[in-house]
């Protein structure tokens, strides 16, 4: 098993209110949270990797169109990302060494996928890649504004239009597939 390092792949829970004598502490608002490069990167690696895999599953599985051309879409652009990650990684003179093995919430949805058929796998697939992807958007949304490493940041936001298109066409096969 793989140490639990206390850092969860999802954006963290904004601070509930910012204590006003905490000073200089308060650069993060009540909508957003300061998170490190490498815990950035890490989260938003293990994001971009459940992607690739559950479009990989979906495309074998999904029976609607839509669902497939999304999936598509979120495989391509998780190829891509994973490229320009590995490209900002080698960038940055900060330190990017982090644990790489899916964590226990990565593992149940993926298993949680592959236990669907039929509608039911395109319902799931389009619920928990739509959730990964707007959790994603926020991340690097705050991260692209207020991260302290340069070349992430840059990483960060080059790479929102690609998410938020990604969201658009998960929203839009949902819609149109129910």
């Amino acid at each position: 098993t793989t140490p639990d390092t206390g850092m969860t792949p999802q954006p963290t829970v904004p601070p509930a209110t910012p204590d006003p004598a905490a000073g200089a502490v308060a650069e993060a608002t009540p909508e957003t949270t300061v998170v490190a490069p490498k815990d950035f990167m890490q989260q938003a690696f293990l994001a971009n990797e459940f992607g690739i895999a559950a479009g990989q599953m979906a495309l074998q599985q999904a029976q609607d169109s839509e669902v497939k051309d999304a999936a598509q879409q979120v495989l391509n652009d998780g190829l891509k990302v994973r490229a320009d990650m590995i490209a900002a990684i080698q960038g940055t003179s900060a330190d990017m060494h982090f644990d790489q093995a899916w964590n226990d919430d990565y593992k149940q949805k993926l298993a949680d996928l592959q236990a669907k058929t039929g509608d039911a796998f395109d319902e799931q697939y389009l619920a928990t890649q739509g959730e990964i992807t707007n959790q994603s958007t926020e991340l690097y949304t705050n991260f692209a504004s207020s991260g302290s490493d340069e070349t992430v940041k840059t990483f960060a936001a080059n790479t929102l239009p690609t998410l938020q298109a990604e969201g658009d066409k998960l929203e839009a096969a949902s819609l149109g597939g129910q």
